[in-house]
């Protein structure tokens, strides 16, 4: 089953999904991390973990937080992918 996009206009979307991230950056650098938004591109939203979150056994459920927290704001499903420089 493919994940559709919200009806939230596209420039509103990637306003309010950079505005998200931003919001959960500091609780990433308390542990050490980051979190830098790279790209979405309809349901995909993908995310660069820096610092300490690169060798973090947790990153996975940092990402499903994030992936959780987007979804209450977008009101939509969205699919959180890590991009691995």
């Amino acid at each position: 089953m493919e994940l559709q996009s919200s009806i939230i206009p596209e420039s509103e979307r990637m306003e309010l999904i950079a505005a998200a991230i931003e919001e959960l950056r500091p609780g990433v650098q308390l542990d050490g991390g980051d979190l830098e938004l790279v790209s979405v591109d309809g349901v995909w939203v993908r995310v660069r973990l820096k610092g300490a979150c690169v060798t973090c056994s947790l990153a996975s459920q940092t990402l499903g937080g994030v992936r959780r927290h987007l979804m209450k704001v977008l009101g939509a499903p969205v699919r959180v992918v890590p991009v691995v420089d």
